[in-house]
């Protein structure tokens, strides 16, 4: 059985991990066919959004790591399947919305903060509680540490310790807070809304905010001035 399950509602892709047993915990090979999964949503002009979200009770809670193996081949492909997804996630063009229907922890826990948006179960729990386990979040700490301040950042990473979903939603980790039961559908109103937009101009302006993230003002302003540029002249296609 496939670990990731591809659904379509509308023009809304779905992409569900399938891991329960396991904590929906990413390995090598959930990591590339999330990868190939979010290329083809990329490619395929009939999607407007994705939503992402967990089987069972769970979201994501981390990484295998034993599935990497002993070999050094085995844990540097495990770290590139890894990069990968996450530069996939970045490079999708298009809404991407969390629907953590529970627990998001470590890995996990950088997968939502990767997505656009992210509509939470009001029960679940979010952290990157690695060092207790003698190991530090280092792949997830290149997205999280975006979103946290570094006070709270360190705390959490430091103790260990699990956010509850109001502190989550108060430092606007995630946009809201509902029912378990509710999440999904909530994500999917949310994606469904954001697919209608033109969808040229959503991949202009989403990938000018990767592009800047770490630019100096000046670069960020000449990309601004690409996409601005880019953005007209498609507009120009439309009306014509």
């Amino acid at each position: 059985m496939s670990p990731l399950v591809v659904t379509r509602q509308g023009r809304v892709a779905v992409l569900t991990l399938s891991r329960p047993e396991h904590g929906n915990r990413l390995t090598t090979e959930l990591a590339s066919e999330m990868t190939r999964a979010l290329c083809a949503a990329r490619d395929d002009s009939t999607i407007g959004a994705c939503v992402l979200t967990g089987a069972g009770s769970v979201f994501c809670l981390g990484g295998d790591y034993r599935g990497a193996g002993p070999t050094d081949e085995g844990r540097t492909a495990y770290a590139d399947a890894l990069i990968d997804m996450d530069d996939a996630m970045a490079q999708l063009g298009k809404p991407l919305v969390a629907a953590v229907n529970g627990n998001a922890h470590a890995g996990g826990f950088g997968l939502m903060v990767a997505c656009d948006l992210a509509v939470a179960a009001e029960d679940a729990t979010f952290g990157l509680p690695e060092a207790a386990k003698g190991l530090f979040p280092f792949i997830a700490l290149a997205t999280v540490r975006d979103a946290l301040p570094k006070k709270v950042l360190f705390d959490v990473i430091y103790r260990a310790r699990l956010m509850p979903a109001t502190e989550a939603l108060s430092l606007h980790v995630i946009n809201e807070a509902l029912p378990g039961s509710q999440v999904l559908s909530r994500a999917m109103a949310l994606a469904e809304e954001a697919s209608a937009y033109d969808r040229e101009i959503v991949a202009l302006g989403r990938g000018l905010y990767y592009e800047t993230r770490a630019a100096r003002p000046a670069e960020a302003m000449a990309a601004a001035r690409r996409a601005l540029l880019a953005a007209l002249a498609a507009a120009d296609r439309s009306s014509h």
